[in-house]
């Protein structure tokens, strides 16, 4: 498993990921995850304090749940 690593967009001159719609707002907290090449589990921000997570295999929700929280509260520090 490893943290997808965002694209440089030369027009809006910023690293992006590319979320297919489903992550609207700009946030630290948005990530993705790849496993074996193939992204396995997103998180982003898509509202003032509304979050969106997706995942699958190998994944449990139990699992993306708590790695979506334990992001999300490192970054509260």
């Amino acid at each position: 498993l490893n943290n997808k690593a965002p694209l440089w967009n030369e027009h809006s001159q910023v690293y992006q990921l590319d979320f297919g719609g489903r992550v609207t707002q700009e946030s630290a907290k948005n990530f993705q995850i790849e496993f074996k090449g193939k992204q396995v589990m997103q998180f982003g921000r898509i509202d003032g304090n509304a979050y969106t997570l997706d995942f699958q295999y190998p994944f449990s929700a139990v699992q993306a749940f708590a790695v979506a929280l334990a992001n999300v509260t490192q970054r509260l520090k």
